[in-house]
């Protein structure tokens, strides 16, 4: 999961332009990379009862650099000298037959070289398989110091902690010594190694820690009814990151935050007619209004225009706990406006149920019902500085009329950059 968000955010900071100065990054370490080089099943020619590789050690070593040449990274290092063999595992062959006269011997792989149980039959000569596991050890530790050198000619680095591992099988040949074998049957000899080599790139890859100063902003704003057809009294919302409140967003910018701004209830009845007005008039209820949740909060800009802009901002304190702030932070709102009846209402401090809306003829049902809000998120490269990271509409889709649910607006990273951005559709 890390790294597919670590793949997002990246992602993000290209498509928006982000630059590197945006975030602080400290060495937390470095590590080696590795690499294995699968190697096709070297035949050994060796005369019975020998350990000796010489006969085919050149041949291998030229099968061994040809694996790496297929190995694309292995191949890159290779030509950059950087390629250092840290673990040579050789496991070694022998024909299932130590003496004729005493028959096959058991065996541990079939002729494809799978392991078997079938090698365990009792009425196979177990002497003679003891003596064969002896003799493939003997080639596999003489291969080992053998090829090692040659290694080092072709131009691989040995590390001075190489591990070697000898390993042993004894193959099913029908019993017999790999000259003898029936080839129809038995077509792979006993004699083989089978190498598998482990290679580590010399140079190191850096880890580096991104870190961001811990104050984040946010903007929670709506456009204008031109510009996103928001224009209502019944958008407010609290706001939440990780589950934790980080406060109020009162949007409203219909006719009655527009009054309460413009001169209140006297010059608003000189424009509203009384029979539309009907309870929600007088000075009684106009200071209901003025102290409706958020309204008065430091954050919250209007620009005092009827179906005009509206926005609320706060800075977030990622270092405080309760924020549970992380590698993935959920920006969330719920409405505050609630339906009783045909009727809306928002619940002011003292316990107070403020109604916003009566049911108007032709007019629409009443509820919270925003449009999808403009977030802006501003982050600190230093501290007292604010850079842009994000500036749009989540794509969250339209909240349904009355709904209190809590609706997520966005994921962002630990520096407040969205791990996805998508475009909303024009509405």
């Amino acid at each position: 999961m890390k790294k597919q968000i670590l793949s997002e955010i990246s992602r993000v900071r290209q498509i928006m332009g982000l630059h590197e100065q945006f975030i602080t990054k400290e060495k937390i370490g470095e590590d080696k990379v590795d690499v294995v080089v699968d190697v096709p099943p070297i035949k050994g020619t060796y005369t019975p009862a020998s350990s000796d590789p010489t006969s085919f050690i050149g041949e291998s070593v030229t099968t061994i650099m040809t694996a790496i040449d297929n190995t694309q990274k292995a191949a890159e290092k290779l030509a950059e000298g950087k390629l250092q063999l840290v673990d040579i595992n050789v496991k070694a062959g022998a024909s299932n037959v130590w003496d004729s006269d005493d028959g096959a011997t058991n065996y541990d792989v079939d002729n494809n070289y799978e392991p078997t149980t079938e090698g365990e039959d009792q009425t196979l000569d177990s002497a003679g398989y003891g003596k064969n596991v002896t003799l493939a050890e003997e080639r596999a530790n003489t291969y080992i110091e053998m090829v090692i050198p040659l290694l080092d000619t072709a131009g691989l680095n040995i590390s001075e902690q190489i591990s070697k591992t000898p390993d042993t099988v004894v193959v099913n040949t029908g019993g017999e010594l790999d000259r003898d074998r029936d080839e129809n049957i038995y077509p792979n000899p006993g004699q083989v190694l089978i190498l598998t080599l482990s290679f580590m790139y010399t140079d190191v890859i850096e880890q580096f820690k991104e870190t961001c100063e811990p104050g984040i902003e946010i903007t929670i704003a709506v456009q204008g009814v031109a510009v996103d057809e928001h224009e209502c009294d019944e958008a407010i919302f609290k706001v939440s990151v990780n589950g934790a409140k980080i406060g109020i967003a009162n949007l409203n910018n219909g006719v009655l935050d527009r009054y309460i701004d413009g001169g209140g209830w006297n010059k608003m009845k000189s424009i509203w007619p009384k029979e539309q007005l009907g309870a929600l008039q007088g000075t009684f209820q106009e200071n209901w209004y003025r102290n409706l949740p958020g309204r008065n909060s430091p954050g919250r800009e209007t620009d005092k225009v009827q179906g005009g802009k509206r926005s609320w901002t706060t800075m977030i304190d990622t270092e405080d706990e309760k924020f549970n702030w992380g590698e993935e932070n959920i920006l969330e709102i719920t409405p505050l406006v609630f339906n009783k009846g045909k009727n809306s209402y928002v619940e002011i401090k003292g316990g107070t149920d403020v109604q916003l809306c009566g049911p108007q003829a032709g007019f629409r049902p009443c509820g919270s019902h925003s449009e999808v809000p403009k977030v802006t998120i501003k982050n600190t490269p230093v501290e007292g500085q604010l850079t842009t990271v994000y500036d749009t509409q989540p794509n969250i889709g339209k909240l349904t009329f009355g709904s209190t649910d809590t609706t997520e607006l966005l994921r962002m990273d630990d520096c407040g950059v969205p791990i996805e951005v998508v475009e909303v559709s024009p509405n």
